[in-house]
């Protein structure tokens, strides 16, 4: 079985709810858990466009993409940053691109790590995390955050560069913007579109369909609405029909007994049964 790609499309106002900080670092934190959970390899995070959410939006992703980086990459990659004066309160992920350090003669041909490139003496190295920097291959940038493989073992260590699916790992996701949701869902090239929503139909009556439908594709996209409004009113504005779009508009939390669902809540409840379908 080939398990699709996926991709969450989430407004940059998902924090808006949050007056403090501390909070939105919070809730941020069970967002990139619940995603790194169950394997999302893309984040989209779209313009709310009913107010300017540009500092949420920039602290967002500051938040998910130091999160996603490697404990010992974190303070070479970010330094200090205002967003991060919570950080200490983000939940560890403990995926497989998350090494720990450890003794650089246990390292073999073919290990993968994530690392940041430098420059000693006319020489790209590669500190990965261990207990000296590797020589890199080949050339690049310095300060360029790259995956690797091992090519030659200790105590004469080497490594490459090389793209992050030949890892055949999990190896974490990426943070993308988009304009609108309406523009992304346009212009993304993606097999199925799912949109979340309380107007939606209930899971159990798409069930079979659902099932079929993820197993067909090769990548899917599951949109989410803002704390204020949903996906129905977003498109709505920007004069999209949702069921044109969309492959399915289903409603993840049937008959809830809260007067609404915040974001990472929904992010949680939708992802469990989107992994239930592709695996059944």
């Amino acid at each position: 079985m080939i398990t699709p790609l996926l991709w969450v499309a989430m407004p940059d106002s998902l924090v808006s709810d949050a007056a403090h900080l501390r909070d939105k670092t919070l809730k941020v934190g069970m967002i990139g858990r619940a995603c790194s959970i169950f394997g999302v390899s893309r984040i989209y995070l779209y313009k709310d466009g009913i107010e300017n959410y540009e500092e949420d939006g920039k602290t967002i992703r500051t938040l998910l993409e130091y999160m996603e980086t490697p404990q010992y990459l974190r303070k070479k990659l970010f330094g200090r940053l205002s967003a991060l004066t919570y950080a200490g309160l983000l939940p560890p992920l403990r995926t497989p691109h998350h090494k720990l350090e450890v003794p650089i003669s246990s390292i073999r041909v073919g290990d993968f790590r994530e690392g940041v490139t430098m420059k000693i003496g006319g020489r790209t190295l590669v500190d990965v995390g261990l207990s000296s920097p590797i020589p890199l291959e080949g050339t690049a940038k310095e300060d360029e955050r790259v995956t690797i493989v091992f090519t030659s073992p200790f105590p004469n260590p080497k490594c490459r560069m090389v793209k992050k699916d030949e890892a055949k790992d999990y190896w974490g996701y990426e943070v993308k913007q988009a304009p609108s949701l309406g523009k992304l869902v346009k212009s993304v090239k993606v097999d199925l579109v799912i949109l979340t929503s309380r107007k939606g139909r209930m899971v159990a009556e798409l069930w079979p369909d659902l099932i079929r439908e993820t197993k067909k594709a090769r990548s899917i996209l599951l949109v989410f609405g803002s704390p204020k409004r949903g996906v129905f009113e977003i498109l709505s504005e920007e004069g999209m029909n949702p069921v044109q779009i969309s492959g399915f508009t289903i409603n993840t939390i049937p008959d809830q007994k809260t007067a609404t669902i915040r974001t990472e809540e929904a992010l949680l409840a939708s992802l469990t049964i989107l992994n239930l379908a592709i695996h059944l």
